[in-house]
């Protein structure tokens, strides 16, 4: 049986290497390109009511416009580290 959790993750590769999305506003660091777009998109403007203001670049789903504001990175070197070094554990 496939859980949740598998269906939803999402990991990318180039040569063998993995890649990462960063938010170019924030620094904001993913291996998911959705999860990476979720948190661009809240960078969005609000009113003072709290509603959020449509049809700005970064509106949900204009794919190109998240694009220009996520920088892809590439893993070349790794290493390995202890579960303890490990923040947010």
């Amino acid at each position: 049986m496939v859980d949740l959790e598998t269906i939803l993750h999402e990991e990318y590769e180039s040569d063998g290497g993995l890649v990462l999305f960063r938010c170019a506003e924030c620094g904001y660091t993913s291996l998911s390109l959705g999860g990476t777009h979720g948190h661009i998109e809240k960078h969005r403007g609000y009113t003072r009511f709290g509603i959020k203001i449509p049809f700005t670049k970064t509106s949900m789903g204009n794919w190109s416009e998240l694009m220009k504001r996520t920088e892809v990175l590439l893993v070349e070197d790794t290493s390995e580290i202890s579960l303890e070094e490990v923040e947010g554990l």
